[in-house]
């Protein structure tokens, strides 16, 4: 049994083929800002901290990430329109929100284990 992207359903095989998928870009559904030709691509040149830190530096390393356009290079935030750059920096505090919510998770699953 596999999942639709290629990755066997046990365990062992899903932690290595999921870090095999976060090495890729994103491409993103915006033009560039700047010559309006090419689809944006977010880069996954932190995916290190994601596997080096878990689940948490994951989320963290998502929020993260830059964007690329492949004729212009890096392409900060701020030369994307208005609603973009709203919508990324929501995304970007709902990941940090998250990472924090499964730090707090695993701390409190801890206490309630050693407590038993």
């Amino acid at each position: 049994m596999s999942f639709s992207n290629g990755c066997p359903a046990i365990f062992p095989g899903l932690y290595s083929c999921f870090h095999q998928n976060i090495e890729r870009s994103v491409t993103v559904e915006q033009l560039c800002p700047r010559c309006n030709q090419n689809n944006v691509t977010r880069s996954s040149t932190s995916a290190a901290v994601g596997r080096s830190a878990g689940l948490v530096g994951l989320l963290i390393a998502n929020a993260a990430a830059s964007y690329n356009c492949t004729s212009c290079g890096k392409i900060p935030l701020s030369e994307f329109p208005e609603e973009f750059q709203s919508a990324v920096k929501r995304k970007r505090l709902f990941s940090v929100l998250g990472a924090i919510g499964v730090f707090l998770a695993v701390i409190v699953l801890l206490f309630f284990m050693q407590s038993m």
